[in-house]
């Protein structure tokens, strides 16, 4: 496709995840793209390059880093749009996910906060009155809902959200809204126990006999409908996982407690051992298990539904109502937030 482009996308985090997703989707609607990350370019999955796109390798946390992506990006829509600039939809998309050890929620502050502004910055004055900012959200922030032990994550995402909506507004004049994505299938997500957590929360809620949806994960799960949601959650898992030799500690406790009203967070009792980092995280096979899963029950999707989400609010050239664009499923039903409320506190 040759210039002039109508639109370009300017996006941080843009070599995996919710980021590489919206990279793909830009090139598929011929935009022209300008993506950061901290892998270097030898990194960067080859379909998310493209002869009308870059990739700078950058640190948001470092200012001067994202005014020298901003330069390059500039640059680059120029060449390629006959020395005019394209309408520009500028995310903040770059974000990470930590607690517990100080430093590493100091990091996570930095990028998704620090990332945000940074980004915000930079590009202000190149967005005018027909571009738009966008930051990343979460829908533990949207909703006011954390899993215990994640509260300042969900900090670090209300804030992204009052930079993108708020102070770019008010400080810079700019229109920005934020994207609240529910739970996403990432390799940020493949890490941490979200996933495991989300699959007892489906035994737990969607299992229980009087629920709208026991039917559906009866049959999910292979099991009778009118079963206590602990057999729900044993067929959910499969027989190779409920069939291990380290499930017998759980199924201890699932037979103490069929309605799971007491189990919790032992749940995590199957698990891989401690790390060297000395956390405990759920063994892969558990993940990819709970992933496949709740993707039948519209409960985790993919990146690519944000990403359409996000463009075709960008392409719009308007903010949602209220500064926030919620994508939470496939459907629209917001399953996910039952099950977030399961598990709060």
């Amino acid at each position: 496709m040759s210039g002039p482009f109508q639109h370009a996308l300017v996006i941080t985090g843009g070599a995996s995840g919710i980021g590489g997703a919206c990279v793909r989707e830009a090139l598929d609607r011929g935009w022209l793209v300008a993506s950061c990350d901290v892998l270097p370019m030898d990194r960067v999955p080859a379909r998310l390059l493209h002869d009308h796109a870059i990739h700078v390798q950058a640190d948001v946390r470092d200012a001067q880093s994202v005014r020298t992506f901003r330069d390059h990006a500039i640059q680059s829509f120029r060449d390629h749009n006959l020395g005019s600039v394209p309408t520009l939809g500028v995310v903040a998309c770059a974000g990470i996910s930590r607690r517990g050890d100080p430093e590493q929620v100091r990091l996570m502050k930095d990028v998704n906060e620090g990332g945000t502004l940074n980004l915000l910055w930079a590009f202000a004055n190149d967005l005018g009155e027909r571009g738009l900012f966008a930051g990343l959200s979460s829908i533990v922030a949207a909703e006011g809902i954390a899993v215990k032990g994640d509260e300042e994550y969900k900090a670090t995402k209300a804030e992204a959200t009052r930079i993108a909506v708020e102070e770019a507004r008010e400080t810079f004049g700019v229109r920005g809204f934020a994207v609240a994505p529910g739970a996403i299938d990432t390799p940020m997500t493949r890490n941490e126990s979200i996933f495991a957590m989300l699959l007892l929360g489906a035994a737990r809620v969607f299992g229980s006999a009087g629920h709208r949806l026991h039917k559906e994960v009866a049959r999910l799960a292979g099991v009778a409908p009118g079963s206590p949601p602990a057999t729900v959650l044993e067929g959910l898992l499969g027989p190779d996982l409920a069939g291990a030799a380290d499930f017998k500690n759980l199924r201890k406790r699932l037979k103490a407690d069929p309605g799971l009203e007491q189990i919790g967070k032992s749940y995590l009792l199957y698990a891989n051992p401690r790390g060297e980092d000395g956390k405990v995280r759920p063994r892969a096979e558990l993940i990819a298990r709970a992933a496949d899963v709740l993707a039948h029950l519209d409960v985790v999707i993919g990146p690519e539904p944000v990403a359409r989400a996000m463009l075709d609010q960008l392409a719009s050239g308007a903010v949602p109502p209220g500064g926030l664009l919620k994508v939470y499923s496939r459907s629209g039903e917001d399953r996910i937030k039952e099950l977030l409320g399961s598990l709060a506190g």
